[in-house]
């Protein structure tokens, strides 16, 4: 070790191994205390066994259409950047075509005017 900070390096690596090492074997002793250990995993893995050709047919589909959704994805992609172009210029014009509709603001008994008539 040649710094303070080599050290402290070595040290903190230590840590997690070891922190990572105790919750390993927490995780294992309490399974193995259980009546049944390990029973959730075999029957996970039985029922993964069981669903069998269905569930491949499945995968195989989703990584053929794979690239075909990527393709989608980067087509769209200058269509979104000119759109966050169009509307981070429009901003400013905005108010220019507002009409003035207010939908937070509700005068249902009518506006007051200035005088203190209603309209």
């Amino acid at each position: 070790m040649n710094s303070l900070y080599d050290a402290v390096t070595r040290v903190k690596s230590i840590e997690y191994v070891m922190a990572l090492a105790f919750i390993a074997g927490f995780l294992i002793l309490n399974e193995l205390l259980k009546p049944k250990p390990f029973g959730t995993l075999v029957s996970l893995v039985r029922e993964e066994a069981t669903i069998g050709f269905a569930t491949a047919i499945n995968t195989i589909k989703k990584i053929a259409i794979a690239p075909f959704i990527g393709l989608a994805y980067v087509v769209a992609l200058p269509f979104a950047l000119a759109y966050a172009i169009g509307t981070a210029l429009a901003r400013p014009l905005a108010p220019a075509f507002s009409f003035g509709w207010r939908p937070v603001e509700a005068y249902l008994t009518g506006r007051k005017t200035k005088k203190g008539r209603r309209s």
